[in-house]
């Protein structure tokens, strides 16, 4: 019996050194996939178009104030505006000023969150596939081959590990 579990133990170290322990680390593109993307891209047209509408809106208020702030001038030079006029239109001027401010403010939040309301489906839809893609490949690890800023932060990386093609595959998107 002793004897059998010395055998079965000694088979067991003799299997387990003969199976590979690597762990596979695969790396994606993902900037480029998802520039790719026809989600991607039609997002990029419905973020560019409520930009544009949000910046017009800054310039219509930009616009009044600008002409407020003429009117002021030339009444001011003029002599037309008496001490208190001259208070009560820096006051409004002030107070444009402080909406067109507060406007440029809201504005930016707005598009941040509408920018990322609609690339958190495409964010999942990428991890989604890039995870299907390194199953099948049997990569335990994938990397993002670039940094948020686009600078690539993969030293030395095998091309036969870039999964890219394969992702962007999996998804449909075709190379032009």
């Amino acid at each position: 019996m002793k004897n059998l579990v010395i055998i079965g133990l000694l088979a067991f170290i003799a299997i387990s050194a003969n199976v590979p322990n690597e762990t596979k680390i695969g790396y994606v593109y993902m900037e480029m996939v998802m520039n790719n993307m026809p989600e991607a891209q039609e997002m990029m047209l419905i973020v560019d178009k409520f930009s544009a509408e949000k910046q017009a809106e800054v310039e219509k208020k930009k616009a009044v104030f600008i002409q407020k702030t003429e009117i002021f001038q030339k009444k001011s030079q003029s002599g037309e505006l008496t001490e208190a006029g001259k208070i009560i239109a820096q006051n409004e001027l002030t107070s444009l000023r402080k909406g067109l401010e507060q406007l440029v403010s809201t504005n930016e939040q707005e598009l941040y969150a509408k920018r990322g309301e609609l690339l958190s489906p495409i964010a999942k839809k990428l991890e989604a596939a890039m995870d299907e893609v390194a199953a099948l490949k049997g990569y335990k690890y994938v990397l993002s081959s670039a940094d948020g800023t686009g600078n690539s932060i993969m030293v030395v990386a095998p091309e036969a590990d870039d999964l890219t093609q394969e992702v962007m595959k999996h998804l449909g998107i075709e190379m032009k």
